[in-house]
């Protein structure tokens, strides 16, 4: 059955599961929120990016439909914007692929997938922080470029659109340098350091990875893992074991703090569709029953 013709088809779609709906962005977010939400009557089901899971969270703030929608951060989580809506989650960093990146969870994909036995090709932890700490380095000004690009000039293409050409075998300073020179011309000095305030602050609490676009960091992170183990590996395959690793090895409090958030949230549109079952059979069975006894008995 398609729901995608009219908003009164996307807002009804919810009434031919049997689940409560978790909307997400996208397709490659299921394993992650699946993972997350393993012992719970829900779906997760993926649409076509945050303006279309917009459209849901209009829905059910109107008329408090009983499902889920899952808002990726993006720089938004700068501003510290809280939505209203307990069952409009926003994420606190800037997607899914952010909670991704930690360091046991980093070690034991390598561990798994390294040549051999791996002995020559194991990955300290000390080694991935350093990693993390050239991340900050090479990428700390062009991310608050970006950051100011967002805010003043959002019709400018990102800053930060294609990792290879900034990471393969190493950083290839060259190609930073030159987009830097390349956004401090887009840029005015103002919306430059309102930027960096507030980039600043966010990292008083997480880190500079937790706050680059998701697709971004996952193809430096993937570039990274790949010269480790010396060979190919598929974004799906590093993609899918993240999401489901990272909530056994790598969880962090944002980790706890989302996973409390989400299954409370399920909870509640389960409450709901409940509530909603019970009285539609009071309605049906209650009319029954009056119309039983206004029949005399003999």
């Amino acid at each position: 059955m398609c729901f995608t013709r009219s908003d009164a088809g996307l807002e009804a779609e919810h009434y031919f599961y049997q689940e409560v709906l978790v909307y997400v962005e996208g397709y490659s977010d299921i394993p992650f929120y699946e993972t997350a939400l393993y012992n719970s009557n829900c779906k997760i089901k993926a649409k076509n990016g945050k303006k279309e899971c917009e459209k849901y969270v209009k829905f059910l703030e109107k008329n408090e439909h009983p499902y889920v929608v899952v808002l990726d951060g993006d720089y938004e989580v700068l501003e510290n914007i809280h939505r209203q809506h307990s069952r409009v989650i926003v994420l606190q960093r800037y997607s899914f692929e952010s909670y991704l990146f930690e360091t046991d969870t980093i070690m034991r994909y390598v561990k798994f997938n390294v040549n051999g036995d791996g002995l020559m090709n194991s990955l300290t932890e000390n080694e991935y922080i350093q990693f993390l700490k050239k991340i900050e380095e090479k990428f700390m000004d062009l991310l608050i470029l970006d950051v100011a690009r967002q805010r003043s000039k959002p019709e400018i293409k990102t800053f930060l659109d294609s990792p290879e050409k900034f990471y393969l075998k190493d950083f290839r300073d060259d190609q930073i340098q030159k987009q830097l020179e390349l956004a401090y011309k887009q840029i005015d000095t103002e919306s430059t350091n309102k930027a960096k305030n507030l980039v600043d602050k966010y990292l008083e609490k997480h880190r500079l990875i937790d706050l680059l676009p998701g697709h971004f960091a996952f193809g430096v992170i993937r570039r990274f893992i790949i010269n480790i183990v010396g060979k190919a590996l598929a974004k799906d395959n590093i993609r899918i074991f993240l999401s489901a690793d990272v909530w056994i090895t790598g969880k962090t409090q944002d980790h706890e703090k989302l996973k409390k958030h989400l299954g409370s949230a399920v909870r509640e549109a389960e409450e709901i569709r409940q509530k909603d079952s019970k009285e539609n059979r009071i309605l049906v069975h209650g009319s029954t029953e009056y119309n039983k006894e206004s029949i005399p008995r003999k």
